[in-house]
Parts: structure tokens; C-alpha cells; sequence
């Protein structure tokens, strides 16, 4: 529960807060698009390669990940406020990004690997507890920079990276659960082809996050067009967090009742529906409405997405698997932060809106062909 805990709370210092970080800062939307991107095409390089390198290594393991990950983002919020200057700022924020969604599946990693071990773990519990500190968090840091300017942003992430790093640190070593994969030339080349079902879900998520990090980082400039400021940013991003937790914490009841694959099609149709409602708002309390479908949105797939991978995924492939689909998130930021901000830039906020739409239905269409698909089972 710390380790998810903490972990969507430094999300959340990155990710939550990068528009109007970089906007404090004196970039544009397309710049702030364009940044955004880059660092999010480097997470999900980074997200395969450092999976499956830590599936074959006898070293390596997801603890030891985390930790190599997370002390140079300690060190990264420790410098920002004394290092002036837009592009500075786009560097550090955009590293904090990278560090954040490399992290992503070797903290998902860690369930199964305590779980393989014997350990009961509710990870349903873990995650809502995210969800509830990175809404405390999304609170705290609205007010704040507010009051005291966007360096509250990385001075907040101080904090939590060292309360972060100890709780890691602290975490006991679990025996290696399965057998590492065998060095084999061109194995990740051919991971895609022997899932086939997996690879179209992938498709799906790519989409659904696509759509997702089109509102989250756009989130402070449609809620400004509507006549709010930072505070009001603060407060929608929390409200979206709280209405995780109750899905979140009922997890494991509604996994009794549906296969992972039927929640993760559930969920595109609650991207959908969201990205839908998004474009038909007109005030900020519509808003704070709104996000109440994160509960059958992204608060389904946070949990649906790593029990996918681990039904649909063979046990030696595991962190290779969980690494694929995080790296959608990274992909997603991508397409998201690039077509958000030039579309915005160049057409304005409806147009923006609209398109979101249209590619929350075609991720609508690849997660029901992934559950339809005959070959869903892996091929051996």
C-alpha cells in the first residue's frame, strides 16, 4: 500500500502538474505538447527494453529498478528550483516524466512477484490507496502553487521521493517465483506475435490512454477556457482520483464476477463515454461531474490492465508483459500531449475535444476485436 501509495503520488508531481508547471515557466501548449512527447517516446523505449532485461537478468530485480529509477528523481526535484528558465524547466519536468512511467511496471511487477511467493497481496487495496494520496496530493499542490508559485510542484516531490526511496528500500527481497527467461535472439521481436489478442489489446490501450492524457494535460487549459485557475485544476484532479477508490478497493469482488478482458472492454466504453461528455461540457462544475466516469474509466483499467497482462502473458514473460502495457501510457502521453497541443494550437479547444472522441471509439473497437479474437489464448 506505501509503495502504490507513494508511487501515484510522484505521478502525480509529474504527470498532474506538468501544464501548469511549464505554463509558470513560459512555454506554450504545442511546446508543452512537444516536451511532454519526446520524454513520453523515451519512457516507452525504456518500459520493453528494462522489462525484459530484468526477466533475463540474474541480478536484477524489480526492487533494485525502482531504486536506480527513483534517487535520480529525488535529485531532480532537489535541483529544479535553483535552475531558472523555460527550457530548464522542460527538461527536468519531461525527466520526471521519464523516470516516472519507466518505473510503472516494475511497481505492478512487484504484486505478483510477493503473490508467486506465497504472499496474499490485494492489490486492488494498493492501488485505491494511490488514488486516494495522489487526490490528497493533487489537492495540496492546487493551493499551493496558487498561493506560492509552480515551484511548489518540484518541492513537493521532495518529500514524497524520500519517503518513497525508504519504503523501497525497506521492502523485503522475494525469491525469484519463476524460472528467467532464456536468452533467446530476437525473442521481443517475436513477444507481439505469439499474443496476438494481447497485441490488439495493446492497440486498444495506446487509444484509451491517447484519449486519456488528451484531457489530463490539457486539463488546466480547458478548465481555464471555462474561466477556472489552478486551484480549480487541483480539485478536478482529486475528485478524479477519490472516485478510483471505491472501483479500486472492490476490485478483487468484481474479478469474481468478470474476466479481465471484459473489464478492460468496459473500460474503452468508459473512455468513451468521457471523452463524449468532456466535448459537450460548458462550465466548470460540469466538469468536476465528468469526473466521476474515471470510476468506469481509467479506475477500471489502472487494475484490469495488470491482471490482463498476468492471464494473457506466460509467467517467464511476466515483467516483458507488464512493461508492454505500461509502456502504452508512455505511448499514450506521446499521441496525446502531440495531437492535444498542435490541434489546440492550431484549431482551439472544440476541435481538440472532437477528435478526442473519435480515437475513444476506435479504442472502443480494438479492445472488443482483442476479446472476440479467437486466438485470445497465447500461442506456445
Amino acid at each position: 500500500m506505501a509503495l502504490q501509495g507513494l508511487f501515484w503520488m510522484l505521478f502525480c508531481v509529474s504527470s498532474g502538474f506538468i501544464s501548469l508547471y511549464l505554463q509558470g515557466r513560459g512555454l506554450g501548449n504545442a511546446e508543452i505538447g512537444t516536451v511532454t512527447a519526446f520524454f513520453g517516446i523515451l519512457a516507452a523505449l525504456l518500459q520493453p527494453l528494462l522489462g525484459g532485461i530484468t526477466d533475463r537478468s540474474s541480478r536484477l530485480t524489480w526492487r533494485n529498478m525502482i531504486l536506480m529509477l527513483a534517487i535520480p528523481y529525488l535529485v531532480i526535484c532537489i535541483v529544479m528550483p535553483f535552475v531558472p528558465g523555460a527550457w530548464a524547466g522542460a527538461v527536468f519536468m519531461g525527466l520526471l516524466i521519464l523516470l516516472g512511467n519507466t518505473m510503472m511496471p516494475f511497481i505492478n511487477s512487484a504484486n505478483f512477484y510477493y503473490s508467486y511467493a506465497g504472499e496474499y497481496i490485494n492489490f486492488g487495496v494498493a492501488r485505491g490507496i494511490g488514488s486516494g494520496l495522489y487526490a490528497l496530493l493533487a489537492l495540496v499542490i492546487g493551493v499551493l502553487a496558487e498561493k506560492f508559485g509552480v515551484e511548489m510542484v518540484p518541492i513537493s516531490g521532495i518529500l514524497i521521493a524520500l519517503l518513497f526511496i525508504l519504503v523501497v528500500f525497506l521492502m523485503p527481497s522475494t525469491k525469484e517465483p519463476v524460472e528467467k527467461a532464456p536468452r533467446v535472439k530476437g525473442l521481443e521481436k517475436g513477444f507481439l506475435l505469439r499474443y496476438p489478442a494481447f497485441t490488439l489489446m495493446l492497440l486498444a490501450c495506446l487509444l484509451m490512454l491517447t484519449t486519456h492524457n488528451i484531457l489530463n494535460t490539457y486539463l488546466l487549459q480547458i478548465i481555464q477556457s471555462l474561466g477556472g485557475n489552478s486551484s480549480q485544476l487541483g480539485i478536478a484532479l482529486a475528485i478524479q482520483a477519490v472516485v478510483e477508490v471505491p472501483v479500486l478497493f472492490g476490485f478483487t469482488k468484481l474479478l469474481k464476477r468478470f474476466r479481465p478482458r471484459t473489464l478492460m472492454l468496459t473500460a474503452a466504453i468508459g473512455f468513451a463515454l468521457k471523452a463524449l461528455m468532456y466535448a459537450l461540457s460548458s462550465s466548470v462544475f460540469m466538469i468536476y461531474l465528468i469526473q466521476v466516469t474515471q470510476m468506469i474509466s481509467f479506475a477500471l483499467f489502472a487494475s484490469a490492465s495488470v491482471f490482463y497482462t498476468s492471464e494473457a502473458i506466460a509467467k517467464k514473460d511476466q515483467t516483458t508483459g507488464q512493461a508492454y502495457m505500461t509502456s502504452m501510457m508512455a505511448a499514450g502521453t506521446v499521441l496525446g500531449s502531440l495531437s492535444g497541443g498542435w490541434i489546440l494550437e492550431l484549431s482551439g479547444m472544440k476541435a481538440m475535444l472532437s477528435v478526442n472522441v473519435i480515437i475513444a471509439l476506435l479504442g472502443v473497437c480494438f479492445a472488443f476485436m482483442s476479446v472476440r479474437n479467437i486466438g485470445l489464448r497465447r500461442k506456445v
